[in-house]
């Protein structure tokens, strides 16, 4: 514990290659307020040149920047990252650690990851916790950003490298706290705002910051407060669109072309129509999430996500239709929305997708998706 008796505070940094997090971390790092900062540093390989970046830069101690390097600490090194945070902590030495993600990793699992060594040591009901995730801060690279997600045709490409950066970016965007716009220098005042509303129409909540080559106010890094893992998770602009379709769009979003829709039906897809369908992806789409229903399995909920140009197609578990009567009626207690979205003759079986992207012709692909659907009876 620290001497004030406060729990150590975590911050994690997340961006693609290229987008400045090690150029911010080096101007956080050197303010004059006696901030004590341990930082690790994630990076694909076996050497980390970002943690030798920032001890070149002269603003940390040599033993204050740990590299962990060769893998992924949103996978193969969580336990590593588990590790060294417990034992920063527990250190006494430092007032805050900064997370430098390598930028090919998601966020959400890091903070998962965090955030179950934030709280109660050893299960004592009575003790403080040694540390708290504070903030996630997304950089982006507003020149590439515009680059990218120019007017969706970037995002569909089919050989996109660095592990498809577009599908990355809405994640990283989709689950932080504060959003930096870095190198606003390169761009003219029209483009920031453009960014700006590709941004909100992707992430509706967390803290826009402007910045040129990093340059981050503090108070917007260090002791937000910010950070609260469901609040996080519900910021995606997607999931609130599921929630509430009849709302109506940011007129900052609207301005730049970029808009959303819910789409809604009560019969399956075909698998084959919807498979061509999935091959020959909207172009002006750049964001889609929802619950999706296949004729060929009836009975099963399936997750159908994309971003960028990676699709996937997840098995969700059963539809409470399809289940015995005490089942359903456990699904209905742990989850009402079951019961307000029930239909007598579907039950709760559905499609129900959001759709985000720039230049959408929603008549087009609402025609296309219809075309897919298949009429289904019980059995």
């Amino acid at each position: 514990m620290t001497a004030a008796n406060k729990p150590v505070s975590i911050v994690l940094i997340t961006g693609y290659l290229g987008a400045g997090k090690t150029t911010l971390l080096n101007h956080v790092l050197g303010n004059d307020r006696n901030l004590r900062a341990a930082v690790i540093v994630n990076d694909i390989g076996e050497v980390n040149i970002d943690a030798d970046l920032i001890r070149d830069g002269g603003v940390s101690q040599p033993d204050s920047v740990i590299p962990l390097t060769n893998g992924c600490i949103c996978c193969t090194l969580s336990d590593d990252l588990a590790k060294q945070l417990s034992d920063l902590a527990a250190s006494g030495d430092y007032d805050c650690i900064v997370i430098e993600a390598s930028g090919i990793c998601e966020p959400m699992p890091i903070a998962y990851t965090i955030s179950q060594f934030c709280g109660q040591p050893d299960g004592g009901a009575q003790e403080a916790p040694l540390m708290r995730l504070d903030n996630i801060v997304a950089v982006v690279d507003c020149a590439r950003m515009l680059d990218e997600f120019d007017g969706g045709q970037r995002l569909l490409s089919p050989t996109i490298d660095e592990d498809d950066v577009e599908s990355l970016l809405v994640q990283q965007l989709e689950f932080c706290t504060t959003v930096v716009l870095n190198k606003v220098d390169l761009v003219s005042a029209e483009q920031v705002a453009e960014v700006r509303a590709i941004v909100r129409s992707l992430q509706k909540d967390a803290i826009i910051v402007e910045a040129s080559q990093g340059a981050v106010p503090l108070d917007e890094v260090f002791g937000t407060g910010r950070f609260d893992f469901d609040a996080a998770y519900r910021s995606a602009a997607w999931l609130e669109m599921l929630a509430h379709p009849e709302e109506h769009e940011d007129p900052e979003v609207l301005e730049y072309g970029i808009s959303s829709f819910v789409y809604e039906r009560r019969k399956p897809f075909g698998v084959e129509a919807f498979t061509d369908f999935a091959t020959n992806w909207p172009n002006d789409v750049i964001r889609t999430k929802g619950l999706a229903w296949v004729d060929q399995y009836p009975d099963t909920c399936f997750i159908l996500e994309q971003a960028g140009a990676q699709r996937s197609f997840v098995d969700n578990g059963p539809f409470a239709a399809s289940l015995p009567e005490p089942e359903r009626q456990q699904m209905f207690e742990s989850n009402p929305s079951i019961r307000e979205r029930w239909d007598d003759a579907c039950g709760d079986r559905l499609t129900k997708l959001v759709f985000i992207g720039r230049g959408m012709d929603r008549a087009q692909i609402e025609a296309r998706l219809d075309a897919c659907l298949v009429d289904w009876q019980p059995a």
